[in-house]
């Protein structure tokens, strides 16, 4: 017989975790399903836009309100079982500005993108006709 050794239950340092409680229990799945929806309806916006520029536009919610609840979700979840920890804190805070300067840059650039003519045959995502030039 061959013995199987499991490394993690090996270590010398346990750590500890509380229960998390009823109220931060209640608070942190509000603030998940809520960016979850947020995420979702945003999505299905996108699947329905019918040009690739309305698509874009619908990453607004997803990214400026659902993912910034999902990471204050994680960070109550983090405070209501380990106790308050300023580097999660902090590192809430620099997750939530990256997303939204990830927003602003990524929203631009596609933007100025789907602007851009320049393949005669591109046409609408709807299925319609290119608009003509005039020269």
């Amino acid at each position: 017989m061959s013995t199987v050794h499991l490394l993690a239950a090996e270590g010398s340092v346990v750590e500890e975790t509380s229960d998390i409680g009823w109220i931060p229990a209640i608070i942190v799945s509000i603030l998940a399903v809520v960016g979850a929806l947020y995420v979702l309806v945003s999505a299905v916006a996108m699947y329905l836009a019918p040009d690739a520029l309305s698509q874009v536009n619908m990453l607004g919610p997803a990214l400026g309100m659902g993912l910034p609840l999902l990471v204050a979700a994680d960070f109550v979840n983090s405070w209501a079982t380990e106790g308050f920890v300023v580097g999660y804190l902090v590192r809430g805070i620099v997750a939530v500005l990256a997303l939204l300067v990830v927003q602003a840059v990524g929203s631009y650039v596609m933007g100025r993108a789907l602007h851009a003519t320049l393949w005669d045959h591109t046409v609408p995502l709807s299925g319609g006709e290119r608009a003509k030039e005039s020269n």
